[in-house]
């Protein structure tokens, strides 16, 4: 009877975290549509109405999850929504998207995720932020679990 090796894959990401301003000339259903474009349904997401600068109505969409399966669907979901030219840009500029902390952060374009179309953007985003699971916690390190999470080699 052959021997069956059995390797043990170790998290890559502890949890994401998700969040995006709707403001208020915004329709909130639109921009929590656009939210849900990656986040999965099982996955709760909780509404902070607050106070612009301004005096003026925001209300602040976010979301967490660390559960193993819904973080395998949104990083799914990033890979077949974006672009491939975009997806390609993402990991290539890794490095440049991780904090200090090894947390990957992600903007995508808030308007075109409301349309139903997943793009990278910086003005008025949605915001995704991934803890890379990266022991020792060294940039080096998170950014090659995280190009390889981008790149399907990983589990998440």
């Amino acid at each position: 009877m052959a021997t069956t090796n059995r390797i043990r894959r170790k998290k890559a990401i502890h949890s994401i975290t998700f969040n995006v301003f709707v403001h208020a000339t915004e329709d909130e259903s639109k921009v929590l549509a656009a939210l849900r474009l990656i986040v999965p349904e099982n996955v709760r997401i909780d509404r902070q109405p607050v106070t612009g600068h301004f005096g003026n109505a925001i209300v602040i969409l976010k979301a967490r999850t660390g559960q193993a399966q819904a973080i395998r669907l949104i990083i799914d979901a990033i890979r077949t929504k974006l672009p491939k030219r975009e997806l390609i840009q993402l990991r290539e500029q890794i490095p440049q998207h991780l904090s200090e902390r090894c947390t990957l952060v992600v903007k995508f374009d808030k308007q075109a995720a409301a349309r139903g179309v997943l793009e990278l953007g910086k003005e008025d985003p949605l915001v995704v932020r991934a803890k890379i699971a990266a022991f020792p916690a060294r940039l080096g390190i998170a950014a090659e679990i995280a190009r390889d999470v981008l790149n399907n080699a990983c589990i998440c």
